[in-house]
């Protein structure tokens, strides 16, 4: 399934949905970058397809709620029962050493496939034990239907298909690659004009390469595409932007 960082974009590659650090979705069009609707907070959007919107809220962690928006409005669809993770599990909006997600689509479906990860956090060297203790992996999958009525099917362990994923998790310490495999592999970024912004992510879609980016002045993470042949800016929006800290007022 193709992506755009923070999100994801649909058959046609017209249309994507992104996060913002709060999970808050933002619809884009990908022609010019106009925003079609926002939603949130909270949401990891999944898959965009069958004229639907599928996300997880994962707020509060370890419970997860599957939700299907319309992707033309934005309004609420349908959402799932609670599913509960393992107590110790800690779920984030992008894949992180905690938690990853993978996704699987058909014309009518979507199966999400999640592992859950701990290891040792102290300072100190640990024994053999407390190291072994630390470490624990989980993974399960869910299926979302979406002919007809919205419906969620727990896949029981033998069709999770997410072992490998737990046992790396559990032996390594790198982090699952984040495109999927129908992805084209990331190009070199271009040189920022400022000289200081830094790309954090990227992906293929169609012609134009879209671009995580961050700027250190004013602090803004910005997603645009960019003609992957010639570097030139077709547009740009700003998804999250630093909010300066003043100093409390003290009295005289």
């Amino acid at each position: 399934m193709a992506r755009v960082p923070r999100g994801v974009v649909d058959a046609r590659g017209r249309q994507a949905v992104v996060h913002d650090h709060e999970g808050a979705l933002m619809a884009l069009d990908l022609e010019n970058g106009a925003l079609l609707w926002r939603h949130g907070p909270s949401l990891r959007p999944c898959a965009l397809l069958a004229g639907a919107v599928v996300a997880l809220r994962i707020s509060p962690s370890p419970t997860l709620v599957v939700v299907v928006l319309d992707a033309a409005t934005g309004e609420d669809r349908w959402a799932s029962e609670p599913v509960d993770l393992p107590s110790w599990a800690r779920c984030t909006l992008d894949d992180t050493r905690d938690f990853t997600l993978r996704t699987e689509a058909t014309d009518d479906a979507v199966v999400l496939r999640w592992v859950v990860r701990t290891w040792y956090r102290g300072g100190a060297a640990p024994s053999a034990r407390v190291l072994a203790e630390s470490r624990r992996a989980a993974h399960g999958a869910l299926r979302v239907g979406l002919a007809g009525s919205p419906s969620l099917e727990v896949l029981p362990a033998a069709e999770a298909g997410a072992e490998a994923w737990a046992e790396a998790g559990a032996e390594a310490d790198a982090l699952p690659e984040t495109a999927d495999a129908d992805v084209p592999p990331p190009v070199p970024p271009a040189a920022s004009t400022d000289g200081q912004s830094a790309v954090l992510d990227q992906s293929l879609v169609g012609d134009k390469r879209m671009e995580l980016l961050l700027r250190p002045d004013p602090g803004a993470v910005v997603l645009r595409a960019v003609d992957p042949r010639t570097g030139v800016l077709a547009w740009e929006v700003e998804l999250d932007r630093a909010t300066p800290r003043r100093a409390p007022r003290l009295r005289p």
